[in-house]
């Protein structure tokens, strides 16, 4: 815990020490030593320069940061943004980048640098048939009608960006410009409508995702102002589903654009897109079940009043993944239905587990009582419950966390067991202060919880690994 907090606040040395971690968060040093070589080739000395998806992406970049402060040099392959040297604007690009998972993938950054000699080796494999292998596995685990409803994505946040700035565009045109957020949800999720729509003026923030009284009666008062509705279904951490129907039916009523993202559960085991406008997720989980890739997709909802409207919108700002990236994805698809039947069952005997512990005062999962009724609607089958568990410790968080010989890691939907103390590492600005932790407390959102992603090693090796340390 001591080094979560470090690198939590910036340790230069334990930065020299992390080469490699969640790339939207700690850039890939061949993504750094690509936008080096940009840097030289372009006599961009004295700017930071950052290597981003092709045109729009890099745009949109220049658009936030002002023009002012930044230039782009675009090209088929990819977009140059150089941000002026300054600590507030670096600051501002790198928050961006973070939030909307534009910047370009390792191995696309490590093929150009091949391609320029700078490093020896060959291109990562393209396969030519991996894209519609992929597209197809998506349109049949979402449930799309046709493939051309489904837009593959750089990245899960990508994903979501695109659907936000799609939505807007078509609502504002109507007068609509207020967006709703359902529920405490994933740090860059609420970051992009906190950054594109507007902390107060343009957000309404429903603390209770399952209180839909709540949002009935701002729909009452404002529907005809309110754009668009992002939840996760269901939500992290505390892997809580709302009543999809009632959601639905509300939504529709008043006009609103509901954006659904199912990644905590993924699209193997949940089908949300009948509960939707628009299906956000990430694939950088249980599809890339090897946690190796960086990638998402938007799938619209041919029922939805508003699809005709929102295709040419999606289509125009998502950015699609890489060929090498979607080629590894491809590599994975085989293994996706078997791994995830492991990591189901795994996920109940864990959690049964843990419901039986004395050193644990509450579990958050999908089969919890208080949850498991609105979550059986959108489960595809019995037991496709997905990998998350959330717990609330009697011990200390740090006494747990350093004896328990678990991975520990911030990602999830792998074939490996990971640990994280989730408010830590995606909230620390919050919990870091008394202010904020009584914030969460009223949440309902305790800052010492343990988020835990289960994988597909023997249960009886997870389960003794947690009993030793609780």
């Amino acid at each position: 815990m001591r080094d979560v907090i470090r690198y939590e606040e910036g340790d230069a040395c334990l930065g020299e020490i992390l080469k490699v971690a969640y790339p939207r968060f700690v850039t890939h040093h061949r993504v750094i030593q690509w936008e080096r070589i940009l840097q030289l080739k372009f006599e961009l000395e004295g700017k930071v320069v950052y290597c981003v998806c092709p045109t729009q992406a890099a745009k949109d970049m220049q658009q936030y940061l002002g023009f002012q402060n930044t230039s782009v040099i675009a090209d088929e392959a990819y977009g140059i943004v150089a941000v002026a040297n300054d600590e507030e604007t670096v600051f501002r690009a790198k928050k961006y980048l973070q939030h909307t998972g534009f910047r370009i993938s390792s191995r696309k950054a490590e093929d150009f640098l091949v391609e320029e000699g700078v490093i020896e080796g060959s291109p990562n494999q393209a396969n030519p048939d991996a894209y519609e292998m992929l597209q197809a596995s998506l349109t049949e685990k979402i449930g799309v009608r046709t493939k051309e409803d489904v837009f593959m994505a750089h990245s899960g946040m990508s994903a979501i960006y695109a659907a936000f700035r799609a939505i807007d565009e078509v609502q504002s045109k109507k007068g609509r410009t207020l967006w709703i957020q359902l529920g405490w949800m994933y740090v860059d999720t609420y970051e992009i409508l906190n950054k594109f729509a507007g902390e107060d003026d343009r957000k309404i923030f429903i603390q209770d995702p399952m209180d839909l009284n709540v949002l009935e009666a701002i729909l009452e008062e404002r529907g005809d102002q309110v754009a668009g509705l992002i939840s996760e279904m269901p939500t992290n951490p505390l892997v809580q589903t709302p009543d999809p129907e009632r959601l639905l039916a509300l939504t529709r009523k008043y006009g609103v654009a509901l954006v659904v993202d199912p990644t905590v559960s993924s699209i193997v085991n949940v089908d949300t897109l009948p509960y939707c406008d628009v299906l956000v997720t990430s694939l950088t989980k249980y599809v890339s079940h090897e946690g190796d890739v960086m990638m998402g997709a938007v799938a619209l909802q041919s029922e939805s009043p508003l699809y005709e409207e929102l295709k040419p919108h999606i289509a125009k700002f998502v950015e699609p993944p890489y060929s090498g990236d979607v080629a590894r994805v491809a590599e994975q698809l085989d293994n996706i239905e078997s791994i995830a039947k492991i990591v189901n069952a795994n996920t109940v005997q864990l959690a049964n587990f843990f419901e039986d512990h004395a050193g644990v005062k509450c579990v958050y999962w999908v089969g919890a009582p208080s949850n498991s009724d609105r979550y059986h609607k959108i489960e595809k089958d019995e037991g496709c419950t997905g990998g998350m568990i959330t717990i609330d410790l009697v011990k200390p968080v740090a006494e747990f966390y350093d004896k328990c010989r678990i991975p520990k890691g911030p990602s999830f939907g792998m074939d490996r067991t990971l640990m994280s103390p989730f408010m830590y590492m995606a909230h620390y600005d919050i919990i870091s202060s008394s202010t904020g932790r009584d914030q969460l407390l009223e949440y309902g959102l305790n800052p010492d919880l343990i988020r835990i992603s289960v994988g597909t090693e023997s249960i009886d090796q997870i389960i003794a690994a947690f009993d030793e340390a609780l």
